[in-house]
C-alpha cells in the first residue's frame, strides 16, 4: 500500500472524484451511504508523525489504518512512534501488515510476527496481499493461513486489502473468511462486496501537509462504530446461516425488503418457496453470501430467507440438538430431543401452514431446516465421477445391499470410478461402480 510498493495508478484525480460520489451504483453494490471524514493509511512513507500533527489530525480523520510491517523482515520505521501517538490523542486505529509470505507456513510466522509486533490499542488488524510471492501451495492457502494463525492470536476483526482484480485472482476464496474486505479500485465503485472502498491516493490532509490513500466506508456494510469499538469478531457481529448451495430450497421472509442492489423486493413475491440457482459470497448487513433466484432475477440475502430440505433424502445428519414434537406445527414437545452428530431417518413433509417444512420421524416430527442438519447421502457426482472410502465398505451386485450380495470390499482410502448415483423410493441414495456393482453414498462412508 505505500508509494513505493503499490500497483499502477490509472485514473487522473477528476475521474476519481466522479467516482467518489455517495449514493451512485457503479457495479454489483451501491455506496448507499459512505463516510464523509477520511480513513488514511499511512506508513513510514509519510515519515516520522509529531505530537501537533496527530492532534490535528483527529478532527480530519473517522480513523487511520497504520502500516506495521513489510513482511516479516522489514518493521515499519515509524509504526510505534505513529501509533502511540494515535493512541495517546485518542484516533482510533487499525494496523496492517503487507505481505511477502512465500507459503502457508511463512504466512503463519508473518502473522505471528506482524501481532507480536503491533501495537495492541489497534482496533482491528488487516492483511494487505497485492503482490504475488507465494512460491510453494497456493496463494488461497497462504492467506488462509494468516487469517488462521490470526484469529488463533486475537479475537479482534480481521480485515482483507487488496486491489479486485488480484483479490479475486488470488485470494477468491479465502479471503471472504475475513470479517469485512476492504477493496481498492481507483477507476470505478468495487464490483465485488466491499466494507472499505480505497478510491485515492492523493487524499490532502492539511494537518500531515501531505496527500494520503484514502478509503471510504460503506456504512450500510458496517457503520463507524464498527471498525472503532474494538470489539471481538464474536462479540461485533452476528450473522445469518450463510452456508447456502446452488439448488437447495428457501422461503423469503414477510420482512424481506430490498435486493441486494437495493431495489425493492414486492410484496407480491414475498412468503414464498424459491430454488436457488447460484451463490456468492458477500458481507453485507447480517449475511455472508448473497443467494441467486432465478424466478425473480434477483439476489436476495442469505438473512432473508430460511432454507428446508424438499423432496425426500432418506437420512439426515444432524449439526444441533433438536426438539422432537408430536405434530407438524412444532407446537407440542415430546420431551425428548435428538443429539448433534445423530443420523435420522424420515420422510420429509410440509407443515400445516405451508411456510415451511418437517421431517417424521419414527419418534415424531422434527425441523427440516437446513442450517440445523444435513442430508445423510451425497445426492450428485463430480467432474471427476469419482468418489474415495472415508472408511472400509462393501460393494453389491444387488440394489438391495444385503450381506448375501456382497461381493467385494474396499479399504479406508480407495479411489472408485463410478458412473451414476441413484435414488431409491425411501429418498437414500447409492452410486453404481464402472464395474456395474453398487456402493453405498453416505456422507459418513465415501467422500467426492
Amino acid at each position: 500500500m505505500s508509494t513505493n510498493h503499490r500497483w499502477a495508478k490509472r485514473l487522473t484525480q477528476a475521474a476519481v472524484a466522479a467516482s467518489a460520489l455517495v449514493g451512485i451504483a457503479w457495479g454489483g453494490q451501491t455506496v448507499a451511504s459512505a463516510s464523509t471524514l477520511a480513513i488514511p493509511d499511512i506508513s513510514e512513507w509519510q515519515g516520522k508523525l509529531t505530537s501537533t500533527q496527530v492532534s490535528n489530525l483527529k478532527n480530519q480523520v473517522s480513523f487511520v489504518i497504520n502500516r506495521r510491517q513489510y513482511g516479516s523482515s522489514y518493521v515499519d520505521k515509524y509504526a510505534a512512534n505513529n501509533t502511540s501517538l494515535y493512541a495517546k490523542y485518542g484516533i482510533p486505529f487499525g494496523e496492517y501488515d503487507y505481505a511477502t509470505f512465500t507459503s502457508a507456513a511463512s504466512a503463519k510466522t508473518e502473522a505471528k510476527n506482524f501481532y507480536n509486533r503491533s501495537n495492541k490499542n489497534a482496533k482491528f488488524y488487516a492483511l494487505d496481499f497485492e503482490e504475488n510471492d507465494v512460491t510453494s501451495g497456493t496463494t488461497n492457502a497462504a492467506v488462509k493461513a494468516w487469517y488462521d494463525e490470526m484469529s488463533s492470536l486475537t479475537g479482534k476483526k480481521l480485515i482483507f486489502y487488496s486491489y479486485q482484480s488480484f483479490a479475486t485472482t488470488y485470494a477468491n476464496s479465502a479471503r471472504t473468511k475475513f470479517d469485512a474486505q476492504w477493496i481498492a479500485n481507483y477507476s470505478y465503485t468495487p464490483t465485488i462486496s466491499f466494507a472499505l472502498w480505497q478510491y485515492t491516493d492523493s487524499n490532502y490532509l492539511s494537518s500531515l501537509g501531505e496527500a494520503t490513500d484514502n478509503s471510504r466506508a460503506e456504512t450500510s456494510v458496517h457503520p463507524i462504530s464498527w471498525w472503532t469499538d474494538g470489539l471481538t469478531t464474536a462479540l461485533a457481529h452476528t450473522y445469518s446461516y450463510s452456508s447456502f448451495r446452488s439448488g437447495q430450497h428457501v422461503y423469503l421472509h414477510k420482512g424481506a425488503s430490498k435486493y441486494v442492489d437495493r431495489s425493492k423486493i414486492d410484496t407480491s413475491d414475498r412468503q414464498k418457496f424459491y430454488t436457488i440457482s447460484d451463490v456468492k459470497p458477500l458481507t453485507m448487513s447480517n449475511s455472508k453470501q448473497e443467494l441467486y433466484i432465478k424466478e425473480l432475477g434477483q439476489w436476495v440475502l442469505s438473512q432473508d430467507v430460511t432454507g428446508y430440505w424438499v423432496g425426500q433424502h432418506g437420512s439426515f445428519n444432524l449439526h444441533d440438538n433438536v426438539n422432537i414434537y408430536s405434530d407438524s406445527s412444532l407446537t407440542k414437545k415430546t420431551g425428548q430431543k435428538y443429539k448433534n452428530g445423530t443420523q435420522v431417518a424420515g420422510k420429509v413433509v410440509k407443515a400445516p401452514d405451508g411456510k415451511s417444512y418437517r421431517i417424521k420421524t419414527d419418534k415424531g416430527y422434527i425441523t427440516a431446516n437446513l442450517a440445523r442438519l444435513n442430508h445423510a447421502y451425497f445426492e450428485s457426482m463430480n467432474s471427476s465421477k469419482t468418489i474415495t472410502t472415508k472408511q472400509k465398505i462393501y460393494a453389491y451386485n444387488k440394489t438391495s445391499m444385503t450381506k448375501a450380495s456382497r461381493v467385494k470390499s474396499y479399504k479406508k482410502g480407495t479411489t472408485l470410478n463410478v458412473t451414476a448415483i441413484k435414488k431409491r423410493s425411501t429418498g437414500s441414495r447409492y452410486y453404481v461402480l464402472t464395474n456395474g456393482n453398487y456402493v453405498t453414498a453416505l456422507h459418513g462412508h465415501v467422500k467426492k
